[in-house]
């Protein structure tokens, strides 16, 4: 299986990174995150020389995502505005991120052909 993993270099989606590439030797991974607040590439180090990942740095929002989904089986999605505090200051970020992002993917997703599903990766 070749995974794209959103928000992979973030706290939560990092660890999903690590899960997969050590209990699932068959699979690929590619992050795409926008290394914003809360993305940070010290969280891929100790797989950054696996030769299954690869990292592209991108915001969920660019239509070209759907290029970085090519021939991609499973999008798993952690890519989102997590931290409550700046909500209050610019709740516009939240949504834009978190809703209209994630439309963007599962609008990729459907025009490269791919079913949405929860199987043994979400």
């Amino acid at each position: 299986m070749k995974l794209a993993i959103t928000g992979g270099a973030g706290f939560i989606g990092s660890n999903y990174v690590h899960h997969v590439l050590q209990h699932c030797p068959d699979d690929s991974v590619i992050v795409i995150d926008a290394l914003t607040y809360a993305g940070n590439l010290q969280n891929l180090e100790a797989v950054a020389n696996d030769e299954r990942l690869q990292f592209v740095k991108m915001d969920i929002l660019d239509p070209r995502v759907v290029e970085v989904l090519h021939g991609c089986d499973v999008i798993v999605n952690f890519a989102a505005e997590s931290h409550v505090d700046r909500s209050i200051e610019n709740a516009k970020a939240f949504v834009r991120t978190n809703v209209e992002g994630t439309y963007n993917l599962l609008h990729a997703a459907r025009r490269k052909g791919r079913p949405l599903r929860a199987d043994r990766y979400g």
